[in-house]
């Protein structure tokens, strides 16, 4: 696809969700004219918070417009799935399922295809009043149809999170992850890195939220790092499930000379979610 086809593609995308926003804010007037709910802060923060008990279908599309000496568009498509289960059905504790697929397309546009799956599972072992902590494993399977959409490696490793929610009108969750290769390791040598996810979120009663989840990457072997900055602009409303509609463009704030993981300089995400409530 061309690059002009994807400026195409990306101005057609923000009307879109600009569309789907005005959409949202009408229907969530007329069911606070039939029922009496409003959209508001403490809406916005239970959907926007990561260890929030929900069923949820999460689509985003990421369009890389510029790749570190490489030419030509790029894009990652997301599909994130997440599966809620209580305590005590299965644990004595709460946890979170996620099963997370992509679609890429290398710069250029070609080849697309499949990228990895991950498996995530989180469980949420202390709520306090100031918020949660949990802890899990990631476990990434190497599904991509051509070595440049992921990794041939099979990764797994332990992750962690923390939340902060009682701070008002903003949110903070940190999220750490860890990915160590177990396969092919003499074929492709060993793979060791961390993906650090700071989360700061403002919300307004009206259903607006801004802020930040960059993904920093840190490789443990060589001490190298990626330090993406984001800006995200949502809205999140509820009708007849809770919604979340988001703007986020990315830029690589700092990147390790000749590290080779992260090479992203430029892109926008647009992304939206459903959530059914357990």
């Amino acid at each position: 696809m061309s690059s002009i086809m994807y400026r195409g593609f990306i101005k057609i995308s923000s009307c879109a969700l600009l569309i789907l926003i005005l959409l949202g804010s009408w229907e969530g007037r007329a069911q606070e004219e039939q029922s009496g709910d409003k959209t508001s802060v403490a809406l916005s923060q239970e959907v926007i918070n990561p260890t929030t008990l929900a069923w949820q279908l999460q689509l985003e599309e990421f369009i890389i417009t510029h790749t570190e000496n490489q030419s030509g568009v790029a894009q990652n498509f997301r599909v994130r799935g997440i599966i809620p289960v209580q305590k005590g059905l299965v644990l004595p504790f709460s946890q979170l399922i996620r099963i997370i697929g992509f679609v890429n397309t290398a710069p250029g546009g070609k080849p697309t295809g499949l990228g990895d799956l991950t498996l995530n599972q989180f469980f949420i072992l202390a709520k306090k009043d100031w918020g949660q902590f949990g802890a899990g494993w990631n476990l990434t399977i190497p599904t991509a149809s051509k070595n440049e959409l992921g990794s041939p490696q099979w990764q797994v490793g332990p992750a962690f999170t923390v939340t902060f929610t009682d701070i008002g009108n903003w949110q903070m969750y940190w999220i750490w992850e860890n990915f160590f290769s177990v396969s092919k390791n003499d074929e492709y040598g060993e793979s060791m890195y961390a993906v650090l996810q700071p989360n700061i979120f403002y919300t307004w009663a009206n259903g607006v939220y801004a802020g930040i989840e960059p993904e920093w990457q840190i490789d443990y072997e060589t001490g190298k790092v990626a330090l993406p900055m984001d800006f995200r602009i949502g809205y999140v409303w509820a009708g007849k499930l809770k919604y979340n509609a988001y703007i986020e463009p990315e830029f690589m704030a700092y990147r390790s000379k000749g590290y080779s993981r992260n090479l992203n300089n430029f892109g926008v995400r647009l992304g939206f979610r459903w959530y059914l409530p357990m």
